[in-house]
């Protein structure tokens, strides 16, 4: 992609948000009762491709609960933090989430919860922290943790790509701190991901979720699908983004969630 001169001395790329993206249909059309929504990660299936932050009641989303606020002010309990981790869980499985800042801490107690995932989750996230009183890496506590572990956010290749290296499962793609200056529109986001995971794939044979964290609606995650996304990670009501990924995937030609990463996209 050219770049786009700001001035004589300074060049940036243009990046784009989900909404200056647009899906284009392909040559067929699918029947709608073909369409598998469902999404695999490590060794655990959902029927669909969403975490829902503070867990959720709809069928086949993964729900992600709050650790740090599950646990409290109070010393941590193991009998009772497992409890609430069975209660939030359900039928079904479940992943909490920890800060990097209290990750070394609290990843080990998830892990003896029984929680099926780990989410190291803040506004922007690296895979080493570099400081005059000691460095600090996620690659040796993600790598001894005997669950699989979703980090992020990150909103740009070389970030995602060394996030990938960790050894995590998944990475999240978005986040960023606009009060800062720093806030880059998802969909070039995820697409930068998306390079990024194919140059992890090439290097170690492994790949790498991305889960792209802001879609607020089922045309939004559709969007980050196409886009090279393999699920999203949301805050709000869930209810309505079945039908509509379902609707987007069958009408552009797809019948599960990877090969409709294959859809083409243009820009408004």
């Amino acid at each position: 992609m050219a770049d786009v001169a700001i001035g004589r001395g300074k060049s940036a790329r243009q990046a784009f948000e989900l909404d200056d993206i647009v899906l284009v249909p392909s040559r067929r059309v699918r029947d709608r009762s073909d369409v598998d929504l469902s999404w695999k990660i490590d060794a655990y299936r959902f029927g669909l491709p969403v975490m829902a932050v503070d867990g959720s009641g709809t069928d086949g989303v993964l729900p992600v609960i709050d650790f740090e606020a599950l646990i409290g002010d109070a010393e941590p309990d193991a009998g009772a933090l497992r409890a609430a981790v069975a209660e939030a869980r359900g039928d079904g499985r479940v992943a909490v989430s920890v800060s990097p800042a209290r990750a070394p801490e609290l990843v080990p107690m998830a892990v003896k919860a029984e929680a099926e995932l780990v989410v190291i989750r803040g506004d922007i996230v690296s895979a080493d922290r570099v400081s005059s009183e000691g460095d600090s890496d996620l690659r040796s506590l993600i790598r001894s943790t005997d669950a699989p572990v979703i980090v992020g956010g990150c909103v740009s290749y070389t970030s995602a790509k060394h996030l990938m290296r960790t050894g995590a499962a998944g990475i999240l793609i978005g986040g960023g701190l606009p009060d800062l200056g720093m806030d880059v529109p998802l969909a070039t986001a995820i697409a930068d991901a998306r390079a990024a995971r194919l140059r992890h794939l090439d290097e170690t044979g492994v790949y790498c979720h991305i889960i792209a964290m802001g879609p607020t609606n089922g045309v939004d995650a559709a969007k980050a699908i196409a886009i090279g996304a393999d699920a999203v990670m949301i805050d709000g009501d869930v209810s309505g983004y079945a039908d509509a990924l379902r609707s987007t995937m069958a009408l552009c030609g797809y019948t599960d969630v990877k090969s409709f990463q294959k859809a083409e996209v243009v820009v408004r």
